[in-house]
């Protein structure tokens, strides 16, 4: 620790240590280090596993008013693995360097992911604290495992718990990305998944011959098709203001043909071939008559099909400002001199287990002209940006919980 390094700094570059990587994530060195952070703020805090070895740590900030609806601040545990030979510094180092502008990046795999939501969540809930403020509204923060490999071991079984719901979520701020420039996003949507694998049977015999009804012949018309689509959706975001951007690739569908395989051995026609595509399906369309298009696809050329993650829904919350803690969100944001932007977000959050469940969520992480660099080698935030996020965190959860119905 330098002299002039802040203490939430050193409290999240210690988070930032704990090597939470799949598949062999360290999920209970994790949650040892989160209660003994609850207990210096002097939070109620719990765990529960409704899967063995995954828990899910829930802090309580609580307000004079348990009737109200609460406020969950939620975030996961669990990062993306890392190539070490590709980092200029250990990624679980948590390494703070210093800029030639004076300021300090620090390099880790999870500094721009949910560990620094979760860190700037657990300061403003410090700062709060110490101001002596009493909020209206239970205040929940939720360290969940497993975001990263779909969620369905985390908040997926979280959200069927007695636990959450006694604790009457009424507004969820979630997983977000810092702004490139100086515009400050925030997700109230996401594409749906809809990743799929096409397995084709056919004819096989010598490669010698015109054997015709081959697995390959069957899977090339359904291809041609999906490319197609990804090309007719390419042009359609190239087309839009700042084009192929992270404030556009929501309103468009990817496909991407990620996986083809099949054969034996060059001179024998392969009985069998697959082609595994990974296709994020814009709210703008029908998300059932999408899946039902690729199901006729594959029936119409005799292929089985099978989705990778069976059961997702298309889930959105409103911009609805008739809701009073949407309005507190806006009002708060503005009071500070923030216009947010919402944008759908490419990928997928946890959001998407709590929306059906009728918590409005939305996505947000107030930090601006930072590179995105989440999941990327060389993954790093800017300390000034970490520090300014948990002033923004700090009014803005006082102001959503302070809401009256």
């Amino acid at each position: 620790m330098t002299i002039d390094e802040p203490a939430s700094v050193t409290r999240f570059r210690d988070y930032l240590k704990i090597r939470t990587e799949n598949p062999n994530p360290a999920y209970y060195e994790c949650t040892e280090f989160l209660i003994k952070q609850a207990n210096e703020i002097g939070l109620e805090h719990q765990v529960i596993e409704p899967v063995k070895g995954k828990p899910i740590v829930i802090l309580r900030l609580p307000g004079s008013d348990p009737s109200l609806k609460s406020i969950m601040l939620g975030s996961h545990t669990d990062v993306v693995p890392v190539f070490e030979e590709f980092w200029d510094y250990p990624p679980f180092a948590a390494v703070r360097v210093p800029t030639e502008d004076g300021d300090f990046k620090i390099y880790a795999r999870g500094s721009q992911d949910m560990k620094v939501t979760g860190s700037m969540h657990l300061e403003a809930i410090r700062n709060i604290k110490n101001l002596g403020k009493k909020l209206a509204r239970d205040v929940y923060i939720v360290f969940s495992p497993d975001e990263e490999i779909g969620g369905a071991d985390g908040v997926q079984k979280l959200v069927e718990t007695e636990e959450f719901r006694k604790m009457n979520v009424g507004f969820d701020l979630d997983e977000g990305s810092p702004g490139s420039d100086n515009r400050y996003m925030f997700y109230y949507a996401e594409r749906t998944i809809s990743q799929v694998v096409f397995t084709a049977h056919g004819n096989t015999g010598h490669g010698s011959q015109f054997i015709e009804g081959t697995a390959i012949e069957k899977l090339l018309p359904i291809v041609k098709t999906l490319m197609n689509l990804r090309e007719e959706n390419l042009q359609k975001v190239l087309k839009m203001k700042e084009g192929n951007s992270v404030f556009n690739l929501g309103q468009v569908t990817t496909v991407n043909l990620n996986m083809f395989s099949g054969g034996k051995q060059v001179n024998v026609v392969p009985a069998t071939y697959q082609a595994t595509f990974d296709i994020r399906v814009t709210p703008n369309v029908d998300f059932e008559e999408f899946q039902n298009m690729l199901r006729n696809l594959a029936k119409e050329h005799d292929v089985d099909i099978e989705f990778v993650l069976p059961g997702q829904k298309r889930t959105i919350t409103p911009l609805d400002r008739n809701n009073k803690l949407i309005d507190a969100f806006f009002k708060s944001l503005e009071q500070i001199g923030i216009e947010p932007v919402p944008i759908i977000t490419p990928g997928a959050t946890d959001a998407r287990h709590i929306r059906p469940k009728g918590v409005p969520v939305f996505g947000f992480c107030p930090m601006i002209n930072h590179p995105r660099m989440a999941h990327q080698h060389n993954e790093h935030v800017i300390e000034s940006q970490y520090l300014s996020g948990i002033k923004v965190f700090t009014q803005l959860v006082q102001d959503l919980a302070n809401t009256q119905d």
